[in-house]
């Protein structure tokens, strides 16, 4: 009988443990910087893609989480991903913390009321009141059970009146938790998470929601087209481009690294580095015929630019 048992051993052993343990994706992502294109909201169910299927946002479930969560990440926001999880059918790829609800945060915003009882004096009243026929002392009864039933309800509403306060103070502590928290993104399989998956088909299917740096691309083994748009060739005779619009350079989108922005506007005029609240923003200026580009970036990914036309 042990010889089985000792085969099946063997053989569960001998067999892959398939997507579920797939660190390689974890040691790919985490710690990096990205740039969120879609606002996420501050929870810890953040947003579901399916990967196969040709609508890969669920658009509903987004709409729904957008209108109950406060927003996390905005549109343009540079991110560190701090969590790539493989599971059954799902790939959690966590951002800034995953969001608010996790195992361990207080999500509980309600305060309890719980009226006041009678107390023994009013029970005793209430029982007086029952055994007497003097209807005298029937009045004199029941002026004092009026005096404590109004008492006890004033009481019972000034304690409802606090418990709703404290309660809001929760739900406002709550909402800024939730907004510092961060988000994240559900990859959801029709079956299993494929077991040979790879941080490129990540990108790809991430690549409409999260501007990727060039060389995580690289890195990937994959050409960078799903996660970067492409960057125009820059004239070999050095020609000057055409002043660009107001508000707008053709080619330059939030996202892009500081090398492609380098490569379509050529070296900057001027640079500076300041810090906001602990995030380090460096800029630069660019010179366009009669316009000039500001832009920022944070961890080299281009978060914002504007134009000044002169």
């Amino acid at each position: 009988m042990k010889k089985p048992f000792l085969l099946l051993t063997i053989l569960l052993a001998a067999c892959p443990l398939g997507a579920q343990d797939n660190p390689a994706l974890s040691q790919f992502f985490e710690g990096k910087q990205v740039v969120v294109k879609i606002d996420m909201p501050g929870s810890q169910q953040g947003i579901d893609i399916y990967p196969q299927r040709p609508n890969s946002l669920d658009a509903k479930a987004y709409g729904k989480r957008i209108k109950s969560f406060p927003v996390a990440l905005r549109n343009g926001d540079a991110v560190m991903v701090t969590t790539v999880k493989v599971k059954d059918k799902l790939i959690e790829f966590q951002l800034g913390g995953g969001g608010f609800g996790t195992f361990g945060d207080d999500t509980n915003t309600a305060v309890q009321f719980t009226p006041a009882a009678k107390s023994d004096h009013e029970k005793d009243l209430e029982n007086q009141l029952s055994n007497t026929d003097d209807q005298d002392q029937k009045d004199r009864i029941q002026r004092e059970l009026d005096y404590l039933r109004r008492q006890r309800e004033r009481d019972d509403q000034r304690n409802r009146a606090i418990a709703e306060a404290a309660a809001q103070v929760k739900r406002q502590q709550v909402d800024e938790n939730r907004a510092k928290g961060g988000s994240r993104f559900n990859l959801r399989y029709d079956g299993k998470v494929p077991a040979n998956i790879t941080p490129q088909d990540v990108m790809t299917a991430l690549a409409p929601y999260v501007s990727f740096p060039p060389q995580m691309a690289g890195a990937a083994g994959g050409t960078g087209a799903a996660t970067a748009q492409p960057v125009p060739a820059v004239a070999a005779s050095g020609a000057t481009q055409p002043p660009p619009a107001v508000g707008q350079v053709h080619g330059l989108e939030k996202g892009m690294h500081q090398d492609q922005v380098r490569t379509l506007l050529g070296n900057p005029t001027s640079v500076g580095d300041t810090d906001h609240d602990g995030i380090q923003v460096h800029s630069e200026t660019y010179a366009q015929g009669s316009s000039f580009i500001h832009a920022e970036f944070v961890n080299g990914v281009l978060v914002r630019y504007s134009v000044d036309v002169h």
